[in-house]
């Protein structure tokens, strides 16, 4: 099958918008290539004399690992809720079907993913797509990590969360040509053109081809031995292409471009109306939907640490070893040829020459400060202090001003936790759709519990059409259901101050010992109630036992070891047949 006149001209039309989103892309991309030199150590130039030192000690790497782990520590609550009902008994079965989901797909492990990709870069994107050839072959709905160099969308988007109001975006990737021969058919079109790239494109497989030394301008570089094709996933909103008064194409338009040819167009798959990107920036820019990335605050300071320390040990190493000073003619040419740094070495010397090693001069002390100096730095642009790494800060000792102190220090994790919760919250919302359309049957999930145990989940999809059928169709059904993240719950900090607090009402007897152990998350807490119970019902059991001896004792007379009182003597009216005011006993009269 021959490529077409009309998909010549498709094709044409999506080069002109790949031309336009790369070129907005790789005004912002400049720095994407030394901030990975950065975080790898290599700040020192490849032409540098050999005497030099080049110092690393990489602060850097150490801050941005330790933040994505402060970020993605705590699994964050997520919660499905309807704005029409208050006790709708769908919004736990998505809830529980998307922890499912979450869990199936390893998500947390693609979270820490997405963040470091946001630290490198300064923005990053997730792909909620259902993938075909998933769960063996039946497809299954999967969350993909999309690096920002492999993707590029409408440059007049300018802020992250607003993706879906672009005219168009494109996801890159890199298959081989008879993978994609073999699921797409048209073997005379579909070329293996990964080597035929221009380098200067600012594309994926520009990248690649630089980072394995392809190059198709030199026969000695090495080319690819299997044979790849360039993939281009394509959403596109097409106004023009009608089917009579109607729009062909109302939402967005998909086309994927493999190998220089057209292999699927059609209509948007997905029931919710959008394409499956969600985006996030790291840092606010607004100029740009692309943020600036950790790297950029960092590195300077993190390169003048590395001199200054470079200074320091080249000051160390030459002044270590005395310089020789000496007459010219206190030695012979051979032997002052001859003349290294040896220790324990024998010199002689002409009479009424003189020959010394010169003391070097002590390091100055501003240049240890200028390395704290540097290193304070670092931590209050990353917001990575002492608290925030385990150490006492200063003479700090009472545990609730370093509490204080924590939370205070947990405000920039905090302003990206809920940038990060905000895109989850935009990822849940289209898994509801993706669970109305694709799970067209009963399956079991299997969770990880608070009890840190593995429980089974049967999702019944009757449940689900009986409630959809009830609100009126699937639209409005996509209109009832928000998925909703407990703000800062992605934070451990959030946890512990929970528990905290949680600990403190207790000990107050505010709350019970099982809402305590509820907010602590704590793994086992019904069979420690269960057992609390137990404890108790045999605690009050022998208090009772105890008592009920004490009271018989208590009632016995004469001089038992239970009576605590000496007897008392009788009153006179008792003689008389007078009952007794606390037994009600009555003394016979006499005859």
């Amino acid at each position: 099958m021959a490529i077409s006149a009309g998909e010549e001209s498709i094709i044409k039309k999506l080069n002109r918008l790949y031309q336009e989103g790369s070129q907005a892309r790789a005004r912002i991309s400049e720095g994407w290539k030394d901030a990975i030199e950065v975080m790898k150590g290599n700040v020192w130039p490849a032409r540098r004399p050999k005497y030099k030192v080049n110092a690393v000690m990489n602060f850097l790497a150490e801050i941005i690992e330790r933040k994505a782990g402060l970020l993605t520590d705590s699994r964050p609550s997520i919660m499905v809720v309807s704005r029409k009902e208050i006790d709708d008994p769908l919004c736990e079965i998505l809830q529980k079907t998307i922890e499912g989901i979450l869990d199936e797909r390893n998500f947390e492990q693609k979270l820490l993913e997405f963040v470091m990709l946001e630290e490198y870069f300064g923005f990053a994107a997730f792909n909620t797509c259902f993938d075909k050839n998933l769960d063996y072959g039946d497809g299954d709905i999967d969350l993909v990590v999309v690096d920002p160099r492999s993707f590029i969308f409408d440059p007049f988007v300018t802020r992250s969360w607003n993706l879906q109001y672009g005219e168009y975006c494109c996801f890159e990737s890199i298959q081989p040509t008879d993978l994609l021969i073999s699921k797409y058919g048209r073997k005379e079109d579909i070329k293996p053109n990964f080597n035929e790239i221009d380098l200067k494109q600012d594309s994926l497989a520009s990248k690649i081809r630089q980072f394995f030394g392809y190059d198709k301008t030199s026969s000695n570089l090495s080319q690819s031995v299997i044979p790849r094709s360039l993939v281009r996933d394509w959403w596109v909103k097409d106004r023009q292409s009608k089917d009579g008064d109607n729009l062909k194409f109302p939402t967005w338009r998909h086309l994927i471009e493999a190998g220089g040819c057209i292999v699927e167009d059609g209509a948007n798959p997905y029931i919710d109306g959008n394409h499956p990107f969600d985006g996030m920036d790291w840092t606010f820019n607004v100029d740009s939907a692309y943020g600036r990335n950790e790297i950029d605050y960092l590195k300077s300071p993190q390169v003048m640490f590395n001199k200054v320390l470079a200074a320091i040990l080249e000051n160390a190493i030459l002044m270590g070893n005395g310089i020789w000073i000496g007459d010219r003619d206190a030695l012979t040419k051979e032997e002052w040829e001859r003349l290294t740094n040896e220790p324990g070495s024998i010199i002689k010397i002409k009479p009424g020459r003189v020959l010394k090693r010169d003391t070097p001069p002590a390091l100055p002390n501003y240049m240890i400060n200028t390395c704290e100096l540097l290193t304070q730095g670092m931590e209050k642009l990353s917001g990575i202090t002492e608290v925030t790494e385990g150490r006492r800060p200063g003479q700090v000792t009472s545990g609730v001003a370093i509490e204080s102190l924590a939370i205070m220090a947990q405000t920039t994790l905090r302003l990206k936790a809920r940038q990060l919760e905000g895109m989850l919250q935009r990822i849940g919302q289209k898994l509801i759709s993706r669970i109305f359309a694709y799970y067209t049957t009963d399956r079991v999930f299997n969770l990880v519990g608070p009890d840190a145990e593995i429980k089974s989940f049967l999702f019944e999809r009757e449940k689900i059409r009986t409630q959809i059928k009830k609100l009126g169709g699937i639209p409005e059904a996509l209109k009832t259901y928000q998925f909703k993240v407990v703000p800062t719950s992605s934070l451990a900090m959030t946890q512990w101050q929970k528990g905290l607090m949680a600990t403190q009402l207790f000990q107050l007897g505010l709350i019970d010992e099982e809402a305590a152990l509820d907010a602590l998350n704590f793994p086992g807490r019904k069979q420690i109630m269960s057992r609390m119970k137990e404890k108790k019902m045999e605690e009050v059991g022998l208090m009772n036992e105890a008592a009920s001896i004490e009271g018989d004792l208590k009632g016995e007379g004469g001089g038992g070891f239970g009576r605590k009182k000496t007897p008392q003597r009788m009153p006179a009216n008792l003689l008389r047949g007078t009952p007794h005011k606390e037994t009600g006993m009555q003394y016979p009269t006499k005859q």
